[in-house]
């Protein structure tokens, strides 16, 4: 996960009335306020995977689920945007539904914590694995939101192999300047490119 900068909240979130339906927020335009504020704030990736999520893909998604804490439903620090997960395989929609495992708070770090990059590796053929720092939480998170699933996995590999066959055996330096720009820095709509923290490892290791 990359680590998500916050930025200010949408001024109508606190406005919304106490007890307010989820599903009757999502037709204001509040709602949509909320999702181009969250995008772009997270440079137009899924706060879980760093898929790229388009402007009218993913949704928002309550990190500590709101059949847990409904006081947090328009409390914007527990607020993001996440990818759909092809068919709900992993991140937003295959925590709270398909993953098995339970909301906890103890092992839940989210991705604007800056320690919670710091728990993962990313292979070359793919997977992610837990690191030293913190396997315990780094585990949870990994099978709480499906990051292991052969969806990713597949994705993941195939990006990492086309950033091996564009280095080759022996790149220069402009090659690899031109690939940490490209990879590792937002476009002029502040949008980033797909497994940032992937392409990080391979470009900054």
């Amino acid at each position: 996960m990359k680590t998500i900068i916050r930025s200010a909240e949408p001024a109508c979130l606190a406005g919304q009335p106490h007890g307010q339906d989820w599903y009757t927020f999502m037709r204001t335009q509040c709602h949509g306020d909320l999702r181009q504020n969250l995008r772009q704030e997270q440079k137009g990736l899924c706060c879980y995977c760093e898929s790229e999520v388009e402007d009218g893909d993913g949704h928002v998604e309550h990190m500590e689920p709101r059949s847990r804490n409904q006081a947090r439903t328009y409390d914007y620090s527990n607020l993001a945007i996440s990818c759909n997960g092809g068919h709900t395989e992993h991140c937003g929609h295959y925590k709270d539904n398909k993953s098995g495992r339970s909301w906890d708070a103890g092992r839940f770090l989210p991705p604007h914590d800056p320690e919670t990059v710091e728990m993962f590796e990313y292979l070359l053929d793919g997977s992610v694995q837990a690191n030293a720092k913190d396997p315990r939480k780094a585990s949870y998170l990994i099978e709480y939101l499906g990051l292991d699933c052969s969806r990713l996995t597949d994705r993941r590999r195939a990006h990492a192999r086309n950033l091996i066959d564009t280095l080759g055996d022996q790149p220069d330096q402009a090659l690899v300047d031109w690939l940490r720009q490209e990879y590792l820095q937002a476009d002029g709509n502040n949008r980033l490119k797909q497994f940032y923290s992937l392409s990080k490892q391979m470009l900054e290791p």
